[in-house]
């Protein structure tokens, strides 16, 4: 385990970082704006460039000086403390995660161009927007910890979690995933309208606020030790806004931070 007294770099939650909340405005200037489906395809370019520049504006967070103890996908992972009381998550290459959209595909089997949903790289706030919507909804706490600068190029961004003690025989199964999303009011989507392979199985869709999971495999779970309760700790979340889907019923109200978890 890595101890975060070893490292002057690494801040600790309670003392720097930033609310979510207060990180997506400063990112997007207090815009609430939503980039989702094709026709904002052309804004997603100008607005990556934007927020990129407004993250220059948070506050900086270093990684620890050791190596990670995961690197995955989307994240290099460290776990803090001995015994561990912390996650530390920073992103990869300039890259901001990942959400999901709705995009004109090719179908290769028609040569028709249909609507699909697709993975495509987040904008920084959308990858804000990610953590916001897990921790309302799941109640992990998440924190921003800020951009980690990277000489020459754009900043990677950082956050940190509670670690989550699990015994390692006892892993979340698939069909435990399966009954903690349906009941959360989630329902799978159809896998033909999922045009990524590896996603078709794993997304899910909760029609009340237009809230769309992917990456909902169960290495994406913990299971709580003492309590055997399944937590998710790194599943990718796009928000549906009304009107723009073609694939998904419109939500019945639209997402709000200040709505009741769950």
């Amino acid at each position: 385990m890595y101890n975060e007294e070893q490292n002057d770099h690494f801040h600790r939650p309670s003392e720097d970082g930033m609310d979510l909340l207060e990180a997506r405005h400063t990112i997007t200037c207090h815009g609430d704006t939503f980039y989702f489906g094709p026709e904002r395809q052309a804004d997603r370019i100008t607005a990556r460039e934007r927020e990129v520049q407004q993250l220059a504006q948070t506050v900086v967070a270093r990684a620890p000086s050791v190596p990670p103890n995961f690197t995955g996908g989307e994240h290099a992972v460290w776990v803090i403390g001995d015994p561990a009381t912390r996650v530390f998550k920073k992103t990869l290459g300039s890259s901001y995660g990942y959400v999901l959209d709705e995009q004109e595909l090719l179908d290769p089997r028609t040569f028709l161009k249909r609507r699909q949903l697709f993975i495509r790289p987040a904008l920084p706030s959308e990858y804000l927007l990610r953590w916001m919507v897990l921790h309302q909804i799941f109640q992990l706490p998440t924190r921003y910890e800020g951009q980690v600068p990277n000489a020459g190029t754009e900043p990677d961004m950082a956050i940190s979690q509670p670690y989550i003690e699990q015994d390692e025989n006892d892993p979340p199964q698939p069909e435990d995933i399966i009954t903690f999303m349906t009941e959360y009011g989630f329902v799978q989507v159809e896998a033909a309208k999922v045009v990524t392979p590896e996603q078709k199985a794993v997304t899910w869709y909760r029609q009340k606020d237009g809230v769309l999971i992917t990456d909902a495999y169960a290495r994406n779970f913990r299971k709580y030790a003492p309590e055997r309760m399944i937590v998710p700790v790194d599943l990718v979340v796009t928000l549906v806004p009304p009107g723009v889907s073609k694939l998904l019923p419109d939500p019945e109200a639209p997402w709000s931070f200040d709505q009741a978890p769950g």
